[in-house]
């Protein structure tokens, strides 16, 4: 790839990227789930900037890397809507401790997508794994 290519497909990344951080700094707050339809592109389309920024940006900081590593592991709690309705309404139900409660029914299902949920942000943070710096101990 020439350098005219690499700087437009950095220029893309580092466009997609700024208005998915916005998209976090405007967060009210933070839920276990959010609807991937918040999100400015599709997942695969800001893991792959991010990735591009990290890979082809030389002299970043470690708060920037860091930063860049959240992020693309934070993308792992946008969900399908049905999937984040699930959650909300098993959650509630969970959090009322009555099994009467009328969305009890979800309240397993609500469960293993949390769980999912903890899988592949850990998984998304072993793929970032080899941008971070060693630890030190």
């Amino acid at each position: 790839m020439d350098q005219v290519a690499i700087d437009k497909k950095i220029e893309q990344a580092e466009s997609i990227v700024n208005t998915y951080g916005a998209l976090l700094n405007n967060l009210k707050h933070v839920n276990t789930a959010l609807s991937v339809s918040l999100l400015p592109e599709k997942k695969e389309v800001i893991k792959q900037a991010i990735q591009t920024l990290l890979w082809e940006l030389e002299g970043l900081d470690d708060i920037t890397r860091n930063s860049l590593v959240q992020g693309y592991v934070f993308l792992e709690q946008f969900l399908p809507e049905d999937q984040v309705e699930i959650l909300a309404r098993g959650q509630a139900a969970i959090q009322s401790a009555d099994p009467e409660h009328e969305d009890w029914a979800y309240a397993d299902q609500a469960n293993n997508i949390v769980t999912n949920i903890k899988v592949a942000m850990e998984n998304a943070l072993q793929e970032m794994s080899i941008y971070l710096p060693p630890k030190t101990h």
